[in-house]
């Protein structure tokens, strides 16, 4: 047995008819060896293994990742309990497998998730990415104009995930999309980070339709407290000079004004540090 390693089945009688393992990392948890005895098959007896282990975890460590490495011809099965391709395809014992991902972080009102590439996960991200007042202080204000550049921004966003690190989706706790949720590092500008230690960044990016509500709020600040439970500190939020609305999200969640930079981003950006800044 590996240390933090438990083991999960399901019987009937004196026989054991489908198992599973997890394991306890430092930044993640993980689940493997999923089995089902041949003649138990089609019974959705995995399945109910499945949502046991996904509930025990999501209670244990609200937030924290759960890993996975699934057969490739199997990926589509895991995705029906949340979990995305977070990674190129590779082959353990000349089996075709892709590692996925899932997280879970849940409010009063939302819940944080990760982006799949279902198709309404996709249609929102479109709507939401092309729209003006969205983009205006974003990518220089340009906006999409085509649909498979949600595909390549979903590619960008997978390789952000690190931990709890990443790009989570914001929703209601009854479904409906709202916008993005990041935790990440932050890109220097050209010659700025320079023997200087990584940065990480909390943003929010929310669809017109959920303006006003305070979700943006609620979401980065249930993002901020992971962070600091799980040792992140010094986390920074910068935003366009021009951007007050995303300003007044930084200073309710905690934040402090620390005047312009352009350490970031190659442009010009107003900096809000955190109260455990150390840098």
């Amino acid at each position: 047995m590996e240390p933090g390693a438990e083991l999960m089945w399901a019987s009937e009688g004196d026989a054991v008819l489908a198992t599973l393992r997890v394991l306890r990392e430092p930044d993640n948890r993980r689940i493997g060896r999923v089995a089902t005895a041949p003649d138990a098959r089609g019974r959705g007896i995995a399945a109910d293994l499945m949502r046991e282990a996904i509930e025990v975890l999501d209670a244990e460590a609200p937030g924290i990742p759960i890993l996975l490495d699934a057969q490739a011809h199997l990926a589509s099965w895991y995705a029906r309990f949340g979990f995305v391709v977070s990674g190129p395809p590779f082959a353990e014992d000349g089996i075709p497998h892709v590692p996925m991902r899932r997280t879970r972080l849940a409010t009063d009102r939302l819940v944080l998730r990760e982006w799949t590439r279902s198709d309404d996960d996709r249609a929102f991200l479109f709507d939401m990415y092309s729209r003006i007042e969205v983009r205006r202080y974003l990518s220089g204000g340009q906006v999409m104009t085509e649909r498979d550049e949600v595909d390549a921004l979903l590619e960008r966003w997978q390789g952000l995930s690190d931990g709890i690190l990443g790009v989570r989706a914001a929703e209601t706790t009854g479904g409906r999309r709202l916008g993005s949720v990041l935790l990440k590092r932050i890109p220097w500008s050209a010659g700025a980070g320079a023997g200087r230690p990584e940065r990480i960044e909390i943003g929010w990016h929310f669809h017109p339709d959920a303006w006003g509500a305070g979700y943006a709020t609620e979401a980065a600040a249930a993002l901020l407290t992971l962070a600091r439970d799980h040792g992140i500190r010094g986390v920074i939020a910068v935003t366009d000079p021009a951007n007050t609305a995303s300003a007044a999200v930084a200073e309710r969640i905690g934040l402090r004004p620390a005047g312009e930079t352009g350490d970031f981003y190659d442009t010009t950006c107003t900096l809000y540090l955190s109260d455990d800044e150390g840098c």
